[in-house]
């Protein structure tokens, strides 16, 4: 008995829907700053002006970051709730910053800061397709706010 061509059609779309889906997962744990530090993550920060506080990431291609594919900001509300998420693109945040090192940056009020947080991915790494969130609050000494 051949298999329609029908059958056929379906088979492909069913197997190229769950394939697809399946590569979008990763596992998402989150550092505390010494571990981050083990695998070569600083969190830094300085006044911006009017934009209020930049903060950023500096990293090397070393480890699971050798395989490095994109940070994410990501915002939460008072809840804990996701409010917005916004791809960064890497850049030299210090003039004359080595090659080496890769960087990423945003700029908020420091009030905004407690509910920023950066999730640092890498596909195919060898510890997998892994992601660590990075909360701003767990990293830098941010000033009580009222």
């Amino acid at each position: 008995m051949k298999p329609s061509i029908f059958s056929a059609s379906v088979i492909a779309l069913f197997l190229a829907l769950f394939s697809s889906t399946a590569q979008a997962l990763i596992q998402i744990g989150s550092l505390s700053k010494e571990e981050a530090k083990e695998k070569g993550i600083v969190m830094k920060s300085r006044p911006n002006g009017d934009a209020g506080i930049k903060v950023w990431l500096e990293f090397t291609g070393d480890g699971f970051l050798k395989d490095f594919t994109y940070v994410d900001l990501r915002v939460r509300d008072a809840e804990g709730e996701h409010l917005l998420s916004a791809r960064l693109q890497p850049h030299p945040v210090v003039h004359g910053q080595v090659d080496e090192v890769v960087t990423v940056s945003f700029s908020a009020q420091p009030e905004q800061l407690k509910s920023c947080s950066f999730l640092v991915v890498a596909y195919g790494s060898k510890l997998g397709d892994i992601g660590y969130d990075l909360a701003v609050a767990d990293f830098l000494d941010l000033p009580e706010l009222e």
